[in-house]
This record gives structure tokens, C-alpha cells and sequence, in this order.
């Protein structure tokens, strides 16, 4: 047995005998019905009875381990990895989208409360007042539609009731940590009630230099009009913001890049050591925005409007560069989105024979942005010199049709056939400025180059399979589907001319799983296999024209996003939960990746060609495995004590981003396996509604690589020299009255 399951094991043994009861109080009893409902396909459902493979968290699984925001979802859902970059980087089975160009889709849709996210960006930084997160797996694209080809994550929050109560929840922890979050529900009449809602999330650096930390507040208020059974309109204004230092490149290397020239002299120091001694970066993000969701009953269908508005204001800075004890790049994006959408769609009644979903939907998102480079002193520019992309205006419009449908085959009980369409019409433009000059005067020489592009795109995506339940308790599923992430525009020269557009990612996919119940709902099984053929993947290169170029952008550096060929993305995962009574909870997760680039051969103008063909895809461990258990225990007094732990074994994986050896040999960086042990404990006084709780992530404190420089191929050494840690060890506790 090696450490980490020792430590586990112990740690499970040592909670076990503290709060284990005398005899009389260990009966077994069933478990109470735990069911749950999701809406993963735009419709309610009960979770195992849903022909789809999704994740369903709780309020509580969120509270018991310190769930602050939806960066910190993969400490407890192995199938989500999260890369904190300049930006939220978030995948789903190796899934995801690792730049940040201005333009950009991601991989992985957002959705909060039914509406759209036009960026990871407009994530609400703070997690509260939440009544479920539904992780997607897999591709959506009928019902979702474009950007979607990892999943969706669905925040869905807590709405207004009839009755008057709330709740307040405040916390504190290591790095300065401190936290808090709350709700007041008010009926302020008969048919009108109001849920105001708030919190906030702060916590000192975790590195020494004073970056990655984080100053969060979000506030929400939800208005409900209800004035009989048939109709409700539900009015929602929603604002947040985030502060930090960003997440700084410090200048040192990740472990086992000795054969690295520029690695000699900057060793692995994980949190400390770092330059600068200052932070002298930030990211900072304002969000606003309202929405408005009108349903009503229509006898034989349910009829239901989406409208969102949503602006976020990213403002980021970092210095990318800093080797040798000096800053040598400096990075700048500043990007400003304004987001329209609305949905309307028709679903069938519940009871009705046949499910089926028929709806609309159509979005607007309106864009300026800069893009700023500056070197101030390196070996493949003049010292003092910056690059600046301004885009100076861009839109994407897109509007669909879909429709879902699940059609019973009466002469085989408990059989149906799924089926879905979406047709989408999408136009993106966009307008610039490709400027260079002097940092210290801020003259541009030898002054600016518009830069404009456009590009269209019709498709059909489709969905089509099966579901058996073949016992109440008993479903097999397996599905086929289509989607693509949105094509863009790069800010370039004219001179690059066939580099402005890019095409959209396309993928085709199959999925089989099964999800099962077994004596009397206490063990429950659940499997899944699946295979993804991706092309046209979508990725982010540092192109420098070379011989043959024209003068103008001869040894220039630019930063294109530009199409590669093929991937095939394929796994597995099983999960089975063990509750032998409702003071017993053993689960266990296994997620399999054979993620692999099958043809990646970058060939831009005036640039030698590199080749990644048949290289793993970046963020795609082979192997995860996570072990959870907890026990619980009523006491005489009707309190209830709770505690849990739980172990994650990833096995190695590609980072993002590249790197050449001192042969001048592109590789990429190799994130050795490694284990991480949580744990948790509360106790809540039922009689005055309260919960005390604390939690201890990453006790092993394990320093992992989560990235290195993105960006493909990486032209210098001190690019290499760059990397980001996931957290280290934390801890907190917190209280939560209810009322």
C-alpha cells in the first residue's frame, strides 16, 4: 500500500472511531429518497433516468469541501480540469480551449440559470446561493448548440419562494482567507415575491510574490410574478466583481527541465522564491447584467422566453517574461463584451407520451478589445519595443432552430429512440489596428495597419439514438451526435492574408452508457464509453515570419489562432456509490483518456513547419481515480455529525504549450502523476438551524504543474521558463444559520 492510500485509510479509520455511535444508535436505516432532478435537457428529470452522461452537485457537496467558485469544481468532479490562466481554462474530458485571444469560443459552454455565457470571463466569480451545478459531458450541439463540443457547465440558482426565511454563511481560512454568502427571501404578496442574494470570496497570495490571490463580490436579486398556476415571470439583475495580482509567470522552471539552457539558472521553487519580489500585474473583471424567463402552461405544452443581457469588463496584465532577474515581456489584454440572447422554446407537458423540445434561439455580442506585447529586452525584437492589436470593433451574430425528440417504440416496453436537430446561421467581423513602437515614448513607428475580416457559417448538427430502461432502476443509453466551435478572426496584417480566418472546430461523436440501482437504491452503478473525431482543432501559435517575408512583418511576432487537422478523443468512466444506510456514503470514480492529435502539422508562412502528430492531447490524464467516504452520526440530542476524506490519483499528462531543448528539439511538457487527499467535517445544531463546518484541500500540499507557456510552437527559452501551480495546501471552517 503506498502512502497516500495509507494516509487515507488511516485518516478514514481515525474519523470512523471518533464519531461512531454506541449500539443503539447504529440501526440501519434506508437511506431517504435522495432522488435528483436535473434539467440537462432543457426539460426536468430525474438524474438516473437522463439518456445523458451528467454530473449533478449539490449545495452541500459544494459547502463540505470549500467550494468558493466554479474554478475550484475539479477538486470534486475528476471529469472537469481547470488551468487558472489569464483566464478561466476549463475542460471536460481533455476537452477544452487553451487561448485567449479576443474572439475566441470556448470549448465548454456556460450556461447561468438557462442563459448563455458569451466567455469564461462572465462567470460570476463567486459561487452562492447556488441550487445545483450540472457538468455536461460531451458534446450538446442540437440542444446547446455551437461551442459546446466538451459540454456545458449549468449554474442554476436558487429562486424566489413564498416563504419568508433566508440564510447567512460566513467563513475563514489559511492565506487570509475569508468568505462569506447569503439570501433573504421576501413575499411580498400573494403573487409577488423577492430573493435578494449576495457573497464574497477573498484569499491573501499563494505565491510569495504576491500573485494569485483573489478579492471577489457578486450580487444577485430575483423578482417573481406568479399570479396563478399558468403563468410566472421571474426578473433577474445580477452584477459581480473580481480583483487579483493575476496568476503570475514567475520566472522559474517547472521540475525535470535540466536539459533546458534557460532552466540552468532558475530552479524549481514552487510558491516562493519568485520574482519580482512585488506583484506587478492584475486581473480584474466587472460583470453586469439582467434577464427576464416568462413560462407558461399551455395545457399541452409549456412555453418558455429567455432573454439575457450581460456585460463583462476583463482587465488583465502580467508579466510573461521575467528571467534572468529581469522583466523581459510584459503581456496586456483588456476585452469588453456586451451580450445579448434570447431563447424561446416549446417542451411537451409532463404525462405527455413522448418527450420533445421545439425552440429558437438568437445572440449578439458586441466586442472591442487590445491585445499589447511589450519587449523589454529580448533576443528577437529591439529592447524598449511593443506590439499592439486594438480591435477596435467586432460582432458575432447567431441565431438557431433545434428541435429534441424522445419517441417510445410501442411493441418494445421501455424502448425509445432519441433524436435531435439544430440549424444555425452564424456571421462574425471584426476591425483593427496592427500598431509597433517605442514603450518608453509611446510612439508607434512606423505607425498603424488596419486589419479587417469577416466570415459566415451555416451548419446542421444532429443527435440521434436510443435509451432502454429496461427496469425502473435500470437504463442503457447510446447516442450519436455532431457539433462545431465558432470559427474567428485573427488581428493580423493584410501581408498575412491567408491567416485572418480561421474555420470552426468540428466533431463527431458516440456514446454509450448505462446507469443502474440496485438493492433498494443503496448501490447505484453507472458506466460510460465514448469516442470523439475532432477536426479542424483550433490552436494558438507564436508565429514569427521569417526569410521571404515582406518588410512589414519580416521578424515580426504574432500571436494567430490557425486550424491543425485531426484529433481523436476516447475513454471511459465509471462511478458506483455504496449506501448501506444514511450514515454511510462510499463512492468510487474511475475516468479513462487515449486522447491523441492524429494529424497536427502547423505549416504557417515564411516559418519552418513543426509537427505534433500522434502527441497526447494537453489536459488529458490517462487515468483519474477518486475514492471518497463519509459517515455520519445522529446524536441523542438530534444534532448530526458528519465526516469524510477523499483521495484523487491522476495519472501523467500533457501541459499546455511547448518548449525546446538545448538540441533546439520542440517537446512538449510532461506533468508526472500525482495524488492529492481532501477532508472534511461538519455538525449541524438542528435545533437553531446552524452548521458548523472545515475542510482541508490538498493535504499533502503537493505543488502540481498545471501549465506551462501556452502556445504552440514557443520561439525562446525564457517563454519556457513559466508555469503555473495548482493551489496549495488549504484549509478553512465556516458557520451557516439558517432562518
Amino acid at each position: 500500500m503506498n502512502k497516500a492510500c495509507f494516509r487515507v485509510a488511516l485518516l478514514t479509520t481515525v474519523i470512523y472511531v471518533a464519531i461512531t455511535p454506541t449500539a443503539d444508535a447504529q440501526q440501519v436505516a434506508a437511506p431517504a429518497d435522495g432522488e435528483i432532478i436535473v434539467t440537462a435537457q432543457k426539460r426536468s428529470e430525474s438524474l438516473q433516468k437522463a439518456a445523458i452522461a451528467v454530473h449533478a452537485l449539490q449545495p452541500a457537496d459544494l459547502e463540505k469541501s470549500g467550494i468558493r467558485n466554479a474554478l475550484d469544481l475539479q477538486y470534486i468532479d475528476p471529469a472537469v480540469k481547470v488551468v487558472p490562466s489569464i483566464q478561466p481554462n476549463i475542460a471536460i474530458r481533455g476537452l477544452g480551449t487553451a487561448n485567449f485571444n479576443p474572439g475566441v469560443d470556448p470549448s465548454v459552454a456556460f450556461n447561468q440559470d438557462g442563459i448563455y455565457l458569451s466567455t469564461p470571463n462572465a462567470l460570476t466569480p463567486v459561487l452562492f446561493d447556488i441550487e445545483r451545478v450540472e457538468a455536461v459531458l460531451g458534446p450538446q450541439g442540437t440542444l446547446y448548440g455551437r461551442n459546446s463540443n466538451g459540454g456545458t457547465i449549468n449554474f442554476i440558482t436558487s429562486r424566489p419562494t413564498f416563504e419568508l426565511g433566508g440564510y447567512v454563511r460566513a467563513g475563514a481560512g489559511n492565506y487570509g482567507a475569508i468568505n462569506s454568502e447569503g439570501a433573504l427571501n421576501l413575499p411580498l404578496s400573494d403573487t409577488v415575491a423577492l430573493r435578494v442574494a449576495g457573497g464574497s470570496d477573498h484569499h491573501d497570495a499563494y505565491n510569495d510574490n504576491g500573485t494569485n490571490d483573489v478579492r471577489s463580490f457578486a450580487g444577485r436579486a430575483k423578482l417573481l410574478f406568479a399570479p396563478g398556476d399558468l403563468f410566472t415571470a421571474l426578473l433577474t439583475v445580477d452584477a459581480a466583481s473580481r480583483k487579483s495580482h493575476a496568476t503570475s509567470y514567475d520566472g522559474s522552471c517547472p521540475p525535470d527541465l535540466d536539459n533546458v539552457p534557460a532552466c540552468a539558472a532558475t530552479p524549481y521553487r514552487p510558491w516562493s522564491g519568485l520574482l519580482p519580489s512585488q506583484p506587478i500585474g492584475h486581473g480584474n473583471t466587472t460583470i453586469y447584467g439582467a434577464s427576464a424567463e416568462f413560462n407558461y402552461d399551455l395545457g399541452w405544452a409549456d412555453l418558455i422566453s429567455l432573454t439575457g443581457y450581460k456585460v463583462t469588463d476583463w482587465r488583465n496584465s502580467t508579466t510573461a517574461g521575467w528571467y534572468g532577474g529581469v522583466d523581459n515581456f510584459d503581456f496586456i489584454q483588456n476585452t469588453k463584451d456586451k451580450f445579448f440572447t434570447q431563447e424561446i422554446r416549446l417542451s411537451g407537458a409532463p404525462g405527455s407520451p413522448f418527450g420533445w423540445v421545439l425552440g429558437g434561439y438568437y445572440s449578439h455580442l458586441k466586442q472591442t478589445a487590445l491585445t499589447q506585447s511589450n519587449y523589454v529586452q529580448n533576443t528577437f525584437a529591439p529592447d524598449d519595443f511593443y506590439q499592439a492589436f486594438p480591435l477596435t470593433d467586432s460582432t458575432a451574430k447567431s441565431a438557431a432552430l433545434f428541435a429534441d425528440l424522445t419517441l417510445p417504440v410501442p411493441w418494445l416496453d421501455g424502448f425509445s429512440l432519441v433524436g435531435g436537430l439544430r440549424y444555425t446561421h452564424e456571421t462574425k467581423s471584426a476591425e483593427g489596428l496592427v500598431e509597433a513602437g517605442t514603450i518608453s515614448t509611446g510612439t508607434a513607428f512606423p505607425g498603424t495597419l488596419a486589419t479587417s475580416g469577416k466570415t459566415s457559417l451555416d451548419r446542421l448538427t444532429w443527435k440521434a439514438g436510443f435509451k432502454y430502461q429496461a427496469t425502473p432502476n435500470n437504463l442503457l443509453f447510446f447516442t450519436a451526435s455532431t457539433g462545431f466551435k465558432s470559427g474567428g478572426i485573427n488581428v493580423l496584417p493584410p501581408e498575412a492574408a491567408s491567416l485572418i480566418t480561421y474555420a470552426p472546430e468540428l466533431i463527431t461523436a458516440y456514446e454509450i452508457g448505462s446507469k443502474n440501482m440496485f438493492f433498494n437504491n443503496r448501490l447505484q452503478l453507472n458506466a460510460s464509453l465514448f469516442r470523439y473525431d475532432y477536426k479542424n482543432y483550433q490552436a494558438y501559435v507564436f508565429w514569427r515570419p521569417g526569410a521571404g517575408a515582406p518588410s512589414t512583418i519580416l521578424n515580426g511576432t504574432f500571436f494567430p489562432i490557425v486550424n491543425s487537422q485531426s484529433a481523436t478523443f476516447k475513454g471511459g468512466e465509471f462511478s458506483a456509490r455504496w449506501r448501506p444506510s444514511r450514515n454511510n456514503n462510499l463512492g468510487i470514480s474511475l475516468n479513462l483518456l487515449d486522447n491523441k492529435f492524429d494529424d497536427f502539422l502547423l505549416e504557417l508562412p515564411y516559418s519552418a513547419p513543426v509537427d505534433f502528430s500522434h502527441t497526447p492531447v494537453f489536459l488529458s490524464p490517462r487515468s483519474t481515480i477518486r475514492i471518497d467516504y463519509e459517515r455520519g452520526v445522529d446524536l441523542a440530542n438530534g444534532d448530526r455529525l458528519a465526516a469524510g476524506a477523499d483521495v484523487s490519483f491522476v495519472s501523467h499528462q500533457i501541459a499546455q504549450g511547448s518548449y525546446a531543448n538545448a538540441a533546439g528539439d520542440t517537446l512538449l511538457y510532461r506533468v508526472p502523476s500525482y495524488h492529492k487527499t481532501n477532508a472534511n467535517l461538519s455538525y449541524t445544531v438542528r435545533k437553531m438551524d446552524l452548521t458548523i463546518s472545515a475542510f482541508i484541500r490538498n493535504i499533502e500540499n503537493k505543488a502540481v504543474v498545471n501549465s506551462v507557456a501556452s502556445g504552440f510552437p514557443i520561439p525562446e527559452n525564457y517563454f519556457q521558463v513559466n508555469y503555473r501551480l495548482d493551489a496549495p495546501r488549504t484549509y478553512g471552517f465556516s458557520l451557516r444559520k439558517s432562518f
